[in-house]
């Protein structure tokens, strides 16, 4: 199953090297997200099983993003980070090694993957998963250090409220950092419109290329930093 979908995503980055070729794959890909239920079950045992594994290297990527920017920024002694979407948890527990004493609470619209994120949660609270929507973030102004996402953006149904809530919650000196698949990722001319509608200029949400050779291909990274 690993080597279909490995197959799948090599002939889509062919597909895409020609300006037709990345429209037509850009919106195959697209519509086959749309249809794929992965996020209750059962579908969310075979996201567990499948799709989390084969994301474990841009999880460690993203793992280690976070940390240089965390020691880069001074965010200081147990730093609150908030991961949207966060899944079954794999990302929070790769940031959780490498930053032993930062609070990190996972957030996802479905119960189903915060049962599997819930194995990982922490007895003093320094890992945590909830229900959230990120177009509603439960916590309050200025009160998180960094926030991440990986893989979620495509699916918020309001990617402006979202980011306007991340500009909220930031600290001062925070920053976020959201992934997401190329071939669905917003184009930078539907992430000046998503920033406008957040409140924010076009500007202020740049779009950057995922350090690593196959990282690069297949993802791209918005980072958005709040004003000190």
């Amino acid at each position: 199953m690993r080597r279909l979908i490995s197959a799948i995503l090599l002939l889509g980055v062919l597909a895409a090297l020609t300006r037709p070729g990345r429209r037509l794959t850009r919106a195959v890909a697209r519509r086959l997200d749309a249809r794929v239920e992965c996020f209750t079950e059962p579908g969310s045992n075979t996201y567990v099983h499948v799709f989390a594994p084969i994301f474990e290297h841009l999880y460690r990527r993203v793992a280690e993003d976070v940390t240089e920017e965390t020691a880069a920024r001074g965010l200081g002694h147990r730093p609150v980070i908030v991961d949207l979407g966060c899944g079954p948890g794999d990302l929070v527990v790769a940031i959780s090694r490498r930053l032993r004493d930062a609070r990190i609470v996972g957030i996802d619209l479905s119960p189903s993957m915060l049962l599997w994120a819930g194995r990982h949660a922490t007895t003093d609270g320094r890992l945590r998963f909830m229900v959230a929507d990120a177009a509603d973030l439960p916590f309050d102004d200025a009160s998180v250090d960094l926030v991440v996402s990986t893989l979620s953006l495509h699916h918020w149904a309001e990617p402006s409220d979202a980011f306007a809530e991340i500009a909220r919650v930031l600290r001062p000196g925070g920053v976020a950092l959201i992934y997401d698949l190329g071939l669905i990722a917003a184009t930078p001319s539907e992430m000046a419109a998503i920033a406008a509608g957040a409140g924010l200029q076009a500007s202020d949400v740049v779009r950057e290329r995922v350090r690593g050779p196959l990282l690069s291909i297949f993802f791209v990274r918005f980072k958005l930093e709040a004003l000190e």
